[in-house]
């Protein structure tokens, strides 16, 4: 009998036990072997199925319980291995009950049993009951040991008693690399960043001690959330003295915080020298192009990542929809939609809210709406995109129901959904409604205005031609309008003739914003409508002298999911002749038709009429439409995007285009969506 047990001890232990405990059904198995084989009580054995069944995910700690119940003289390594895995688990209370059995039973207590009864006390944050363990921890001699000092230390970091664990640390006379990197998490987690980077410097100069993995991805993220690059890479010039720079995590947190600090040349130095890249490495390049408005380099990478057959997770195509979102990518965010059905992603409700919004920004709010309808949960941030979106289409009463509906589920609206529905009721011409709206945010909902809100209703007033009433609004405001809230009361003057008051208004806005290019821009526009050309040849020196460039305007159309970009004049794209020989056919159908006047009040410059037409006939918006006409299947419908508002003659322009070749022509301008159909817009010339 003891012959065969030994032949079983060396079977179990090298071919059964260390292999084959992977599930509980084959735990199971090799449970029942050992009580055959009556080695069920060695130590050795039993070790092993109840290490697996108390620390293993796919663990059974109750099993491990019954298990442990049957051993009649459990060693130091089981007591422990329990106590630990009671400690992680919903239940660490267990973990203290089974330190107080094994002194009971008079099973030695050593440095390994310590650290999993703090952590059990720091999950029930029990800081009187963990002191007492402190001292137990000196009463018995183990003040000394690193891997309980260690323990202790994280234990009052993790129980807010900062104090403590400092203490604890300046009294040690044992550190490693652990016990400071866990004084500099502390630091961090108490919002003592220069103090954490003050103990990396200490640190620094131990003779036989250096950073590692740890120490770098805790501080490194820091420099992101500060911006502070300088730091940032220092540390990355670090990680390569350390040898560091060849760990996944130490690249991603470099990365990272190269995208947060918007230096993108640097960041996708370090993607391209990653030696290995996971999800989180392409998702964090992908998120830092779209946040510094690369947004088609970050689509034309997405694209890149599914070629090297990476697979996405939820956070990836929050920012790839957000891409999509800002070009009017509707097709690949289509595609992106179809993805996480295909990869069975979790769909969580940032996600959900992301589609929204992506539909929203790229003309489909009907999918949008679709969307939003199937949502099983949605929060104010899915509430905002979805009004935000019917806002943008110059759905104002669809928003306001919408409101209604939030308010029937007693969510709580916040300041931004207000935004929206200011933005709503003013796209709309619902100044009345609109008005209401602002006195119920504060009378009713307690949400006190901010500047936002404020411009929203100076815009609203101005677009329904009430100069008189939002200049009074502006006077009477609790705080000082800012350059925006004047510059949209400039905008409202010029448009209803009031020279002499936009003049005024037009010089106040350049001294509340010298630098800016838009305010300039739109006094120059003044002068220029009432031919005062010496005036507006004036400021554009002015811009000059000061180094202000005009931000150029911009169009962007999708076809068969590729983005093209446009700006005025442009003859980049591999199609020019046929587009301009367009622009040409597009101008001649729209002069025929005779409800276009080129609205040459907008072309700057002391030039015949002639050529100021022929000036407007290239505006980025007009060159996409004609890229979209010969691109596309006569009848289809167009979409494009313009990173600024579009002008008087392109909007009068569309609309006879989508006339005469009976086309409906989606554009996404600044502030809004126009719907051209059948020679009228959307907007109701009201934008």
């Amino acid at each position: 009998m003891i012959k065969f047990s030994s032949k079983c001890t060396k079977l179990i232990t090298i071919d059964f036990l260390k292999t084959r405990c992977t599930s509980i059904s084959k735990t199971r198995q090799a449970h029942a072997l050992l009580l055959r084989t009556h080695l069920f009580h060695n130590p050795l054995f039993s070790s092993k199925l109840i290490a697996f069944l108390a620390l293993s995910h796919s663990g059974d700690l109750n099993y491990a319980r019954k298990l442990f119940a049957q051993i009649q003289n459990p060693d130091p390594f089981i007591c422990s291995t329990m106590i630990r895995g009671y400690a992680r688990s919903q239940n660490p209370y267990e973990a203290v009950s089974l330190y107080y059995f094994m002194v009971e039973r008079s099973v030695p207590v050593d440095s390994y049993t310590y650290p999993f009864v703090l952590a059990a006390c720091a999950r029930l944050g029990a800081v009187k009951l963990g002191r007492r363990f402190h001292c137990e921890v000196l009463k018995n001699g183990f003040g000394s040991d690193l891997f309980v000092i260690n323990a202790l230390i994280q234990f009052y970091h993790n129980c807010v008693s900062f104090g403590c664990a400092f203490q604890v640390f300046d009294e040690s006379t044992v550190r490693d690399v652990v016990t400071w990197n866990i004084m500099i998490n502390a630091h961090l987690n108490k919002g003592l960043s220069e103090k954490a980077f003050d103990l990396l410097d200490e640190m620094t100069k131990l003779d036989n001690l250096k950073p590692d993995e740890v120490t770098m991805i805790s501080l490194v993220p820091v420099c992101g959330q500060l911006g502070n690059l300088e730091r940032g890479k220092l540390l990355h010039s670090y990680s390569k003295e350390l040898g560091l720079n060849e760990k996944i995590s130490v690249n991603n947190a470099i990365l990272d915080m190269y995208c947060k600090c918007d230096d993108i040349e640097s960041a996708q130095e370090v993607f391209n020298r990653m030696p290995e890249k996971d999800v989180l490495s392409w998702t964090s390049m992908l998120s830092g192009l779209a946040k510094s408005g690369y947004f088609q380099e970050s689509l034309a990478l997405f694209r890149k990542m599914q070629l090297n057959k990476i697979e996405p997770d939820e956070i990836t195509l929050v920012g790839v929809l957000s891409a999509c979102a800002q070009t009017g990518a509707l097709d690949q965010g289509k595609y992106i939609h179809l993805l996480i059905d295909k990869f069975d992603i979790n769909c969580d409700i940032v996600l959900e809210t992301a589609l929204v919004d992506m539909y929203s920004k790229c003309g489909s709010i009907d999918l949008a709406l679709q969307v939003f309808r199937k949502m099983r949960v949605r929060n104010v941030f899915t509430w905002n995109a979805m009004i935000g979106g019917l806002a943008m289409h110059g759905h104002g009463g669809e928003a306001i129901s919408l409101f209604d509906q939030m308010k029937h589920d007693k969510l709580m609206p916040d300041d931004v959904t207000f935004i929206s529905l200011l933005c709503a009721c003013s796209h709309a011409g619902l100044v009345n409604e609109g008005l209401t709206m602002f006195q119920a945010m504060k009378n009713k909902f307690q949400i006190e205005p901010r500047m936002e809100h404020y411009g929203c209703v100076v815009d609203l007033l101005c677009r329904a031609r009430k100069v008189d009433e939002a200049l009074a609004f502006i006077e009477n405001m609790p705080i000082k309008a800012n350059s925006v809230l004047w510059a949209t009361l400039l905008g409202a003057c010029s448009s209803v003739g009031r020279f002499d008051l936009a003049e005024n208004i037009g010089r106040r806005v350049i001294e509340l914003e010298p630098d800016s290019c838009g305010r300039y821009v739109m006094l120059s526009n003044l002068y220029a409508g009432v031919s005062r050309w010496n005036n507006a040849l004036k400021l554009r020196k002015q811009m000059k002298n000061r180094g202000i460039e005009k931000t150029p305007g911009c169009s962007w159309i999708e076809l068969n999911g590729m983005i093209y970009q446009f700006v005025a004049g442009d003859r980049s794209h591999i199609q020019t002749e046929d587009i301009y020989a367009m622009i040409g056919e597009m101008t001649q159908r729209v002069n025929l038709d005779g409800s276009h006047v080129p609205g040459t009040e907008n072309v700057l410059f002391d030039i015949e009429d002639e050529e100021k037409e022929h000036s407007l006939f290239l505006h980025s918006e007009k060159l996409a439409v004609a890229l979209g006409l010969i691109s596309t299947p006569s009848g289809s419908l167009i979409r494009i995007v313009k990173n600024l508002r579009v002008c008087n003659d392109c909007h009068s322009f569309l609309k006879v285009t989508s006339k005469v070749y009976n086309r409906e022509i989606v554009a996404r301008d600044r502030s809004r969506f126009h719907h051209f159909k059948e020679g009228s817009c959307s907007c109701m010339d009201f934008w």
